[in-house]
């Protein structure tokens, strides 16, 4: 007994001690976030994925704009729309293979979509520094259509997954963010891609599916105003 008293005694004069071990506030890496909405114009590329036949709309420089809203800790509410200026190559796919490549045309991708981000540093900032990982739902579209062909990009439902990294200044009201953000959709081709013109080609082989998932992916940059507390 008097041996487990003493131990008692011991581990709580130390506890001062303990209490002290990490970083004093004013010398913390940690530093609460203090406004709770931020509007970021963005600016990037998008790269354009999957696509055999090559004829939908292409990797291009693109502009955005992204509003987020802290709900509770490190959740927040983020929601992003923005135009890509893509082009895409038309293509008659009645026409031998020597002559079915009629041009180039513009074609820009509108995109819009509502999501959840996580910071990783919950409602701090690390050394300035504030990791996020976000995943929603959304719409892609495009104008692009053919009459000769029957294709058509429309508006097809996305789903989008993403990460960041923002820079947050211990004062003022701007922040600096990059972002990568993945859009995954269904395109779907025509049936005169699979049927042979008069020099006994096609656009695709029978063998290619006439639906399937592709990607846009979006590399970020963007300058964000902070604001509400």
């Amino acid at each position: 007994m008097k041996a487990l008293v003493l131990a008692a005694a011991a581990l709580l004069s130390a506890l001062p001690a303990v209490a002290q071990v990490g970083h004093e506030p004013a010398r913390s890496p940690y530093v609460d976030l203090e406004y709770t909405q931020e509007l970021t114009p963005m600016f990037g590329y998008l790269r354009a994925r999957h696509d055999p036949a090559g004829i939908a709309p292409q990797s291009a420089p693109m502009v955005g704009l992204r509003y987020e809203l802290n709900l509770a800790g490190p959740l927040a509410l983020s929601s992003d729309l923005s135009r890509s200026f893509s082009q895409r190559t038309v293509l008659d796919p009645r026409r031998p293979a020597a002559t079915r490549t009629l041009g180039v045309t513009n074609a820009p991708v509108y995109a819009a979509d509502l999501a959840l981000a996580l910071n990783l540093t919950g409602r701090k900032s690390w050394h300035n520094l504030v990791p996020q990982v976000r995943g929603g739902v959304g719409l892609v579209h495009s104008a692009a259509a053919d009459d000769s062909s029957g294709f058509s990009f429309g508006t097809p439902f996305a789903f989008s997954v993403g990460g960041g990294l923002k820079f947050v200044p211990a004062k003022g009201r701007l922040q600096v963010r990059a972002d990568v953000t993945d859009r995954i959709f269904k395109l779907t081709y025509p049936s005169t891609y699979y049927q042979f013109a008069s020099d006994k080609t096609a656009v695709l082989p029978a063998t290619t599916a006439n639906k399937f998932y592709t990607h846009h992916t979006a590399l970020t940059v963007g300058v964000s105003y902070l604001f509400a507390r």
